[in-house]
């Protein structure tokens, strides 16, 4: 079975207790191709989409258990690995993933190729995107097996071209059949798309509690986590209840990690945009979320000098009233979808079921992003907590900007200059400026005139 052709990975969707993973068959020789064993882990992603490493964590293997399974591969003809190999696709490399006859394909973006390639050339010089959740000593056995081989051939032939031996042919020729053969093997992958480290250690401890208990030391020192709670983990429970709540105004709105979708049938917002969005509400940047990750919740309520973003959720989170950051979500964009209706009396906001396809700004990504920097500017205004989650106090502001058009794609066409202009023209009627000097009305006339 081939399963990656230009760069397309192809496997079957699977849902067990809600959680959706795909799985395929590949070859050794191509799943080589995107993932290898690395003691370097990517834990995240900068705003320049840039890995980010855990600089405390080397995943470490037991080099005697890789040494025995590369020595069974080698020397057993019959070897066989009938489970499955588990690896997480970060939604950095995910170029598009689509329903095709009831298979996901899934385009993998070149980095991936050329971090492997990398990596493969020099140690810890090439970013490994596709990572190993179970299957590492497997995955580096087959390597060893790999390079072991090819030295052995390598080293015969050398000896052979000194002299003919019955022997050593024969033994070239076993050495040459096994490598074949192993590049060959076939192996069970199950790919799950963008899970949280915390999700990847769940995943991890879960197959392997079975065999033999698993320590948190274990999985700790694997995946780089504390039982503590982390940003990323809260931002993602708030999306998943937001999507999920059928009065959300976030429902079935939010295209999940591993989702089965249509082609070109999709919602318009990403589960990774949105858990983002969440985070960066919370810390100063996505690598300072990091660090919050092995800070106690309440250590975030102190802030250096430096600080000076303003980050309206970051004192929820370290106080434990996560149920007040969704709140705050479901009650401001509720006021959106009801405040913004067109002359029909439809919302701007739903978009249609059944093709899922904007059509207008408000219902791309780059419009929520606009939305949420007016709540941003709201909250900075409204400091109560009884305000902030009532829906009626984001209508009084948000009233002030409904005259303007946001199905005219000429003014508001789905860029992030639009996305600039309609933050912008928004704050604008909102908060009307008071002289022609206003440092407002300067960017809104840059951005009109780098539009041309």
């Amino acid at each position: 079975m081939n399963n990656l052709n230009d760069n397309l990975i192809s496997g079957i969707p699977v849902v067990q207790n809600q959680q959706e993973f795909i799985i395929g068959v590949f070859s050794i020789k191509k799943i080589l191709k995107f993932t290898k064993y690395t003691k370097r882990l990517i834990i995240s992603y900068d705003d320049e989409n840039n890995p980010i490493y855990n600089d405390h964590i080397q995943r470490e293997i037991e080099k005697s258990r890789v040494e025995k399974i590369a020595d069974f591969l080698i020397e057993d003809p019959e070897a066989t690995f009938p489970t499955n190999i588990v690896l997480s696709i970060p939604l950095r490399v995910i170029k598009s993933q689509n329903l095709n006859g009831g298979f996901i394909e899934i385009l993998l973006d070149e980095d991936v190729f050329i971090g492997v390639e990398k990596e493969n050339k020099q140690v810890d010089t090439g970013d490994i995107h596709i990572t190993i959740i179970d299957g590492q000593h497997r995955i580096r056995g087959i390597e060893v097996a790999i390079d072991r081989l090819k030295i052995n051939i390598k080293e015969i032939i050398k000896t052979l071209g000194r002299g003919s031996s019955i022997s050593l042919q024969e033994k070239l020729y076993y050495y040459q059949q096994r490598l074949e053969d192993l590049l060959n093997i076939q192996l069970v992958v199950s790919f799950f798309i963008d899970k949280t480290l915390e999700y990847q250690a769940m995943i991890f401890s879960t197959i392997n509690r079975t065999q033999k208990r698993v320590s948190e030391s274990l999985v700790s020192s694997l995946f780089g986590l504390s039982t503590k709670d982390s940003p990323h983990k809260t931002a993602l429970q708030i999306t998943l209840a937001l999507n999920s709540h059928k009065n959300s105004p976030f429902f079935n709105r939010i295209k999940l990690y591993g989702g089965s979708y249509e082609r070109n049938q999709s919602p318009p917002l990403s589960q990774a945009g949105m858990v983002k969005s969440i985070v960066n509400l919370i810390s100063e940047s996505l690598r300072e979320a990091e660090l919050d990750r092995n800070r106690s919740r309440k250590d975030l309520n102190k802030r250096s000098d430096s600080s000076s973003k303003y980050l309206p959720m970051r004192h929820y989170y370290a106080t434990n009233q996560d149920t007040k950051i969704s709140d705050i979500f479901y009650y401001y964009f509720s006021s959106v979808k009801e405040t913004f209706k067109r002359k029909d009396g439809t919302s701007y906001w739903d978009f249609n079921p059944e093709t899922m396809k904007p059509t207008n700004i408000l219902q791309t990504t780059v419009g929520y992003q606009a939305l949420l920097r007016i709540l941003n500017d709201i909250l900075i205004i409204v400091t109560s907590d009884e305000e902030r989650t009532n829906k009626n106090i984001y209508t009084l502001y948000l009233d002030r900007s409904k005259s303007i058009d946001f199905g005219d794609n000429n003014i508001y066409p789905f860029s992030n200059k639009a996305a600039n202009l309609l933050y912008y023209d928004m704050n604008l009627k909102i908060w009307p400026p008071t002289s022609k000097d206003d440092v407002r009305l300067q960017k809104r006339k840059e951005i009109i005139e780098s539009a041309g």
